[in-house]
């Protein structure tokens, strides 16, 4: 087995623009890679090459008794043998072809058996080695590098990751063609680099078989005149001498490729080991530092200074003070970008301070051990990250020591203690399968509030000493904040806690609050004393007051004391209602598994006629390939003419000898011109060929996924890594059997046909006999290799995606691996993948390689039968000499270059596997695409009203629970709606219904009383905008990241008012570069209130006439929060605008308001209309009032 099967999810060689800093290998990287063998490894290395060694020796020997034989039948020829002592010496000469086959599939196949499993051993090694090295590295080295750029070393780009990895926010703001573009441009520059090298193709394919027939035409010239000088007694050593140079430089022409293969695994290896061999610069892992049995967790920062190395000219601390005593809850709040997250990011150590120093327990964090600090806290961010698995494997990822070692039922126990102190045991109960639901792809099944709860439990699972909450309760409604708020109170008893906050009403109990700005301390006290003062916080909380706080008793109000009418109760969410209008259980699963599937199913030759038939203004290059495959096809036969005149010129005479000598050896050079034309156009073609290839469908398979619906990305099987993972490889292997494979299979087999059908037509007896042998042995063998290794294929490619998805998702969430100091458990789990992956591909290779080691050696056994029948036939005067040579040697050449063609089998396989994915994706249609019907069918020009009317929904790949109930609403034009409820309530649905990113189950959605599904997609977004809750950023400048959803350039005036409505303009300006400032990967240079105005900008710029605001000003400081809301405000006047909130004073001046519980409108009015319902949205405004006394 080809270890290309091994390797594929390590770096692409012709990825985008990592064409340009790819590091040169050398010989001296491929050799290293042998230090990842094991002394089990380095024993198979041995046999492999003593195997090797024995197989290739096959080869010689095979010389010797060739040209005993040729001796023999030069004898016979000249009547210096009798028939019967030539039939005697042929048989016997015979027995050892059938030896030579014997030995050479034996050793042939160990050998083979032996390479291919330390070879996936040895990778298997590596694979870890390198994203151990990853783990361990310090953090502010991924933000130098960007976690893509790493990301990409295990499977993909960085663009392409997070693209795929937010496909909503590219359908909602039309950015697909802007993001092809971009892609395009590093694709382009690839290609042009590629295209260059198609002289030196051309010249390396052409020379190496010029080279091997011109010194095969050089040695029969020269043994001619030393066999006629006597200095060489026989004909035999003739032949034995030159057909063992030929063989040899035969080989020459079949390592030379594998060049091709060694340099370009040795430039993986270097950059591999560019990573492997850094030397971390705070390793995670190390057992350095101490270790004390107890942590009080009482936490000092002395006059910290900080600026992040990727913009170190920037500081963000100035010389800072803070004192956070033990057991006490501290909270930070201020501005965004003040600096309060910096705090805990070096509380983490994920960065060094520049100067100062911080204190835990009196002594400098930097002396402990650093896995041991980081287990001792636990912190929940802004934006949650969850992995890829169930509910149950997320929240245990916080379990530490001890822990790890119960049993799974105590597990579960804590597991469950934790989601009901974190209020998320309710929803997971209504999850189809509740903790062993998978979550998808970071957690993308659930709603933002669901996976902020879940990451709530996982921090406080291990019960740690300090509790660290980066708006931790930012994403939750108010009745699970306040719920979340009183049971994180309840936790962080006699623990350590710092919380930072823009909800002011999360820290009123704090123990201490500390006002931030500008990188220092300007305020501290309690919630009172800090009231008393009339300063900076005194202002915060009364932007963010929301009226009546007691009702007529004084007392706070219980949403629950309040009953509703049994008209208006929500009735309980039927987890397992499946009786959706229109749409079956079975349907669902049915587009499901098709959406999953991977394959069109198409036959190898189907594939390839398809893809030719694609790219006629490639015929002219594949014109020159059936040019130059005319001229070689003639090879093999020219060689067998040449072969068998040159014999008989050893059994004449004189000077008539002499000169046939000289003249079939000038032909053989004739003919080796011949081939140094052919190769050479080969050469030239197949790179120009497979450039172009490779550029094209990279391009397509990223157009053609970006179209597609959400419920394709929403397929576990299509997540962002296995996605991107199959765009870097499915590409390479079509285009190299297209091009280059292809050229050399397509000679091959042109060679087999006019080899054989010349011997058939010199002597049908002898040539049907050798061809059917041939085919039947060399050419059956070879075909059940296929079919075994596409099998094989097909078996490990999806679980080689998954272990490449699992290494990506840890470096695209290293920040949360190393603060659950998960690197451990990552490796685990990274090794028993790619462990079960390698044994399993071991045990198939076992019988792959059998018809695999029988076409390598079966050219023996048609040798034994050509000279045994041959023998006869000769011997009975049926044929001459001349005559069998012809046939013979045509034959046998023919059936070596058979066996050489399944040497390309697993690339034939890979091929086929890519082909059939891509023309698979083409038979996916989006139902939410602009056709003929709809394109011209837009919003009219007036202002929008949006409408609903019983609208049921369920997700397709969770088709058993329901998450709307007959939703019926109407928002005027031009009015502001706001919806608001408990976390998975339905909220960001019905946005993502108004979006289109799915149609409903049952009922409409309308625009202008309009039916959303009968207008154009692409028409219909234009006139929207959309911010969400956790707003995606890509790798390019921030002004790349506003102006994406524009179909043109925008003027820096135009940007720079953007960004002043999203308030955004003054942080911007003082970036290093501005607008031009690159925002890295997924936006983590820049803090999440930073990210979040940036997506503010980009929703504004376009000037929607329907906004839709999904939390879009969750992640902002109270400051920030009114300048933008105000800004909002300002940009909905005269536009529809729709809001998602449970910051309720950002929704208080709506124009309506709908309460959503339970997927159903519990109630609908102003503000002031339904205080005074003093139901659940009056209980919500209590819990979020902030002046009480």
């Amino acid at each position: 087995m080809s270890q290309k099967a091994e390797i594929a999810d390590l770096p692409d060689n012709t990825q985008d623009k990592q064409e340009e800093e790819k590091k040169e290998g050398s010989v001296r990287e491929y050799f290293r890679v042998f230090q990842y063998a094991d002394r089990l490894d380095r024993l198979l290395y041995a046999i492999a090459a003593a195997g090797a060694i024995a197989s290739g020796a096959s080869l010689p020997l095979m010389t010797l008794v060739f040209g005993s034989s040729t001796s023999a039948l030069n004898e016979f020829a000249a009547d210096q043998r009798s028939a019967e002592q030539f039939q005697d010496k042929v048989d016997s000469l015979v027995l050892y072809f059938v030896y030579l086959f014997i030995g050479r599939f034996v050793v042939g196949y160990l050998a083979t058996l032996c390479v291919c499993t330390a070879a996936a051993r040895t990778t298997n090694a590596m694979r870890k080695a390198f994203l151990d090295s990853l783990l361990r590295q310090e953090i502010w080295y991924f933000d130098k590098q960007g976690n893509g750029a790493v990301a990409t070393q295990v499977t993909t780009t960085a663009l392409v990751q997070d693209v795929l990895g937010s496909s909503k926010t590219i359908c909602a703001f039309g950015a697909e063609t802007k993001i092809i573009k971009w892609y395009d441009e590093y694709l382009q520059e690839a290609y042009r680099e590629g295209k260059k090298k198609s002289l030196i193709y051309g010249v390396l394919f052409s020379s190496q078989n010029f080279l091997v027939m011109s010194g095969t035409a050089l040695a029969f010239w020269e043994g001619f005149r030393l066999f006629q000088s006597g200095d060489i007694p026989n004909v035999g050593t003739v032949f034995t001498v030159t057909l063992s140079v030929t063989l040899g430089a035969t080989s020459l022409i079949i390592i030379l490729p594998q060049i091709s293969a060694i340099t370009n695994a040795s430039s993986a290896a270097a950059e591999l080991f560019s990573v492997i061999d850094k030397p971390s610069l705070l390793n995670p892992l190390s057992t350095e530092g101490k270790q004390p049995a107890t942590c009080t967790g009482e936490l000092e920062f002395c006059d910290l200074q900080f600026a992040y190395p990727a913009r170190p000219t920037a500081k963000v601390l100035h010389n800072l003070n803070l004192r956070i005593p033990a057991g006490k809850t501290t909270a930070l709040v201020g501005p965004s970008g003040c600096g309060k997250s910096t705090l805990v990011g070096l509380l983490e150590r994920w960065y060094q301070p520049t100067s100062g120093k911080i204190l835990l327990d009196g002594c400098d964090i930097t002396e402990y051990n650093t896995s041991w600090l980081r287990s001792n806290m636990r912190l929940v961010q802004q934006e949650p990250t969850l992995f890829q698995g169930t509910v149950f494997q997320n929240v245990a990822r916080g379990f530490v020591d001890g822990q790890l070692d119960l049993a799974v039922s105590e597990q579960k126990k804590l597991v469950r203690e934790a989601c009901i102190a974190a209020d998320a045991h309710d929803f997971i109960q209504k999850l189809p399968s509740g903790y062993d639901t998978s979550i998808g792809e970071r957690g993308g099944m659930l709603s933002g509030g669901q996976r902020q709860r879940i990451c709530i439990a996982r921090s406080v699972v291990s019960n740690p000493k300090i509790l660290l909450f980066d708006e931790a309760t930012s994403a939750l409604d108010p009745r699970a904040e306040r719920v979340v708020q009183d049971a994180l109170n309840i936790v962080s008893k006699d623990k350590t806690t710092l919380i930072i906050a823009h909800k002011l009403a999360t820290v009123m109990s704090a123990d201490n609050i500390a006002v931030m700005t500008n990188g220092q301390v300007v305020e501290q006290g309690n919630h009172h004393e800090l009231l008393k003062r009339d300063g900076l916080y005194a202002a915060m909380v009364r932007a963010q007051d929301l009226g009546p706080k007691e009702v007529d008793d004084g007392h706070m109000v219980d949403e629950k004391t309040y009953k509703v009418d049994s008209d208006d109760a929500p009735h309980p969410l039927d987890s397992y209602d499946t009786a959706l209008s229109g749409i079956s259980p079975q349907d669902s699963e049915i587009n499901t598994n098709h959406l999953s599937a991977g394959t069109a199913g198409y036959s190898l030759a189907k594939c390839i006629i398809t893809m030719l038939k694609e790219h006629p203004d490639l015929y002219p290059w594949y014109a020159v390939l059936g040019v130059a495959y005319l001229i070689l096809g003639g090879t093999y036969p020219g060689q067998a003419i040449l072969f068998s005149r040159l014999v008989r010129t050893f059994t004449l005479q004189g000077s008539e000898a002499r000169q046939q000598a000289d003249f079939y050896s000038l032909m053989f050079f004739v003919l080796a011109l011949g081939n140094l034309a052919g190769y050479f156009c080969i050469g030239l073609a197949t790179n120009a060929i497979g450039q172009t290839l490779t550029y094209r469908y990279r391009r397509e398979m990223l157009e053609r996924v970006l179209s597609f619906d959400q419920d394709f990305f929403d397929c576990p099987e299509n997540s962002s890594g296995a996605l991107t993972a199959k765009l870097s490889s499915a590409p390479t292997a079509v285009q190299e059997l297209l091009s280059a494979n292809f050229g050399l299979m397509v000679n091959v087999v042109i060679n087999l046909v006019a080899s054989s059908a010349l011997g058939i037509a010199f002597g049908w007896k002898l040539g049907l006999s050798l061809v059917v042998s041939a085919i039947l042995i060399i050419v059956g063998s070879g075909y059940i290799r296929i079919r075994l290794d596409q099998k094989l294929e097909a078996l490990t490619e999806r679980q080689f995606a998954s272990s490449a998805g699992l290494a990506t998702e840890a470096v695209t969430s290293i920040r949360t691996v190393s603060l659950l100091t998960l690197e451990k458990a990552i490796m685990e789990d990274y090794s028993k993948s790619l462990d079960f992956i390698t044994s399993k591909v071991i045990r198939n290779l076992i019988p792959t390689l059998i018809p695999y080691s029988l076409s390598q050696s079966a050219d023996f056994l048609v040798l034994a039968l050509g000279f045994w029948y041959g023998s006869r036939l000769i011997s009975s005067g049926e044929y001459t000499v001349t005559q069998f040579f012809v046939i013979f040697v045509s034959v046998i050449f023919g059936s070596q270059a058979a066996a050489q063609f399944f040497t390309w089998t697993t690339s034939i396989t890979k091929a086929k596997s890519s082909a059939n994915y891509i023309l698979w994706l083409r038979t996916l249609e989006p139902s939410i695409r602009e056709n003929d019907e709809n394109m011209h069918h837009g919003p009219s020009a007036d202002n929008l009203s949006v409408g609903a009317e019983n609208v049921e929904f369920y997700y397709p790949q969770r088709d058993s629970a329901k998450v709307l109930h007959g939703i019926s609403m109407d928002v005027k034009p031009g009015s502001y709606a706001a919806f608001v409820g408990p976390s998975g309530c339905g909220k960001s649905t019905i946005v993502s219904l108004i979006e289109r990113f799915y149609d409903p189950s049952s009922g409409r959605i309308t625009l202008n009383d309009q039916d959303v599904s009968a207008m154009s997609p692409v028409l219909y977004r234009q006139h929207m905008s959309l911010v969400q809750q956790e707003p995606p950023l890509y790798p390019g400048s921030v002004r790349d990241n506003i102006a994406i959803g524009l179909d043109y350039e925008p003027s820096d005036e135009e940007m720079r008012e953007a960004c002043r409505q999203a308030n955004a303009l003054d942080f911007v300006v003082s970036l290093p570069e501005g607008l031009n400032t690159p925002c890295g990967s997924r936006g983590l240079q820049f803090s999440g209130g930073q990210r979040q105005r940036i997506a503010v900008a980009r929703a504004l710029i376009r000037k929607p006439r329907l906004l839709l605001l999904d939390e879009a000003t969750s992640a902002l400081d109270t400051q920030s929060e009114q300048v933008v809301q105000q800004a909002l405000d300002e940009a909905a006047s005269g536009r529809t605008t729709i809001a998602v909130a449970h910051r309720l004073s950002t929704i208080r001046h709506a124009d309506v308001i709908f309460v959503i519980e339970d997927g159903r409108i519990a109630e609908m009015g102003t503000h002031e209309e339904l205080q005074k319902l003093r139901r659940r949205y009056y209980a919500m405004c209590l819990s979020q009032s902030l002046d009480q006394a």
